[in-house]
């Protein structure tokens, strides 16, 4: 029963005669409109308010008076065709009519305000129809709610599309009723079709058992989920996402939706793959190059005649090295041309400019590994070419040429050095000699030939182009 019927039997209850006397008349009836919180009027079957209370009155701003004895159509023009229809229904069927809702007509107040009406008919003792019961509930607050939450679920929805994450909504049980355009192009859906509203069927099945009791449990207790996860995309492929699932609670605390969201973290695994490579590839160069330095510090102290001999020698060795080290980090430790590491190692000795050392060859990029060891080379090539070879007299010439076979991916070097002083081979084999004969083969794979002969030093290699190839 509606309220304003339930006013009409308390007033019955009280004066059946009431509906009998003008309204105004009736004390029962004129309490109950008075102090009513909704808006209440009885209308004549013309159309004429026989009581109106002062709630109903801010419809149109005309007062209580102004109304009694008048027709709607006097006193709410824009309504009285509505209104004279449901009372002509009401009158013919007998049938109330509810759930109207009506607009402010007030021409003094800016802002909009709503009414939802309903209409009874009300009898006489005969049973015939003698007027309407009209009752009108304010719902203005209601409807500026539904708007501000229509309005914030827009700006959800917007946002929910801007930001790159695959987004969705869904009921307490956790059925999805709402994803994001992302999500739809992830999965490669069209228009308004929707996938399942299970979003655990897209998981990889690897990893699909142990989320899903998870996604279960979060359901009963209310609690977070968030793990990262395989998504299937609409090529049947596998990504990883982190995966974060929070509820959305009413004020009472009882949990309204679940949002969730699935944050694309290919990029991220993908650099932390790359950075663990690089530690890996660093810590395997480093430790070549510490057993590089400590060759050379132990070959450097057993050829040395004193501390002096041998720190010198030492530091000049740990030049070279450190010169190897600056081409690499220039280019992230990718590897070096042949062209700069030459150009490095014979920079203390003479410029290549001055005539005296010839060098050609095409661009080869050699691997780290490689940059060290050639670069300890020649840096020992060029310091006894210096002091007792070709580099050693202003005639003296050294020819250093380098090519890539390409039917073996072996990469060739020829030292060669003329018109300096006729060479006499070494009495005893130095620490050049275990650089050049021991250390850099063992280091690249590679094989080689040092020959004093009396027209000059000349030195062949040859490596594999490739790092950790066969030889």
């Amino acid at each position: 029963m509606s309220l304003d019927d339930r006013i009409l039997v308390s007033a019955k209850a009280h004066n059946p005669t009431a509906l009998d006397l003008p309204a105004v008349q009736a004390p029962e009836l004129r309490l109950i409109y008075e102090t009513a919180p909704i808006g209440l009027a009885f209308l004549t079957p013309d159309c004429r308010y026989l009581h109106i209370n002062q709630r109903l009155t801010e419809i149109c701003g005309i007062p209580v008076s102004g109304h009694l004895g008048r027709s709607v159509r006097e006193t709410v023009p824009a309504l009285a065709d509505a209104v004279e229809s449901i009372v002509r229904s009401i009158m013919e069927t007998g049938e109330p009519v509810t759930g109207v809702e009506v607009a402010g007509q007030r021409p003094d107040l800016t802002g909009e305000r709503f009414w939802i009406t309903y209409w009874h008919p009300v009898r006489g003792p005969s049973g015939e129809i003698v007027g309407v019961n009209v009752a009108a509930e304010e719902i203005t607050e209601r409807k500026r709610a539904d708007a501000a939450l229509r309005a914030s679920e827009r700006q959800f929805h917007t946002l929910a599309d801007s930001i790159p994450q695959l987004v969705w909504m869904a009921q307490a049980d956790g059925k999805i009723f709402w994803f994001n355009s992302h999500w739809r192009a992830y999965m490669g859906l069209s228009g308004q079709e929707t996938s399942s509203r299970d979003w655990t069927t897209t998981l990889d099945p690897a990893s699909a058992v142990g989320a899903v009791d998870r996604w279960v449990e979060c359901l009963k207790t209310g609690t977070t989920f968030e793990m990262e996860l395989m998504l299937r995309a609409s090529d049947g492929g596998y990504n990883p996402f982190l995966t974060r699932v929070v509820p959305l609670r009413d004020p009472a605390g009882g949990i309204e939706r679940w949002i969730g969201t699935h944050v694309d973290i290919s990029e991220q695994k993908n650099r932390e793959e790359h950075i663990r490579f690089i530690v890996d590839e660093l810590s395997h160069r480093a430790r070549n190059l510490l057993t590089v330095v400590m060759a050379v510090a132990d070959q450097t102290a057993r050829h040395a005649s004193d501390v002096t001999q041998y720190r010198e020698r030492f530091s000049e060795r740990l030049k070279a090295l450190s010169d190897c080290h600056d081409l690499l980090a220039k280019d992230q430790w990718h590897g070096a041309t042949f062209g700069d590491l030459l150009t490095a190692q014979m920079k203390p000795f003479r410029e290549m400019n001055d005539g005296q050392i010839d060098a050609a060859g095409p661009s080869i990029v050699l691997n780290p590994e490689a940059v060290h060891c050639l670069g300890l080379a020649f840096h020992e090539l060029a310091t006894n070419a210096s002091k007792h070879g070709a580099l050693s007299m202003p005639q003296g010439v050294v020819s250093i040429r380098w090519l890539l076979n390409e039917a073996t991916d072996r990469i060739h070097v020829h030292w060669r050095e003329r018109s300096g002083p006729r060479v006499v081979p070494p009495q005893r084999k130095g620490f050049g000699h275990v650089v050049i004969e021991r250390i850099v083969p063992g280091m690249l794979k590679g094989s080689g030939k040092l020959i004093f002969a009396p027209s000059g030093v000349s030195w062949t290699f040859e490596f594999p182009a490739a790092p950790n190839a066969d030889p």
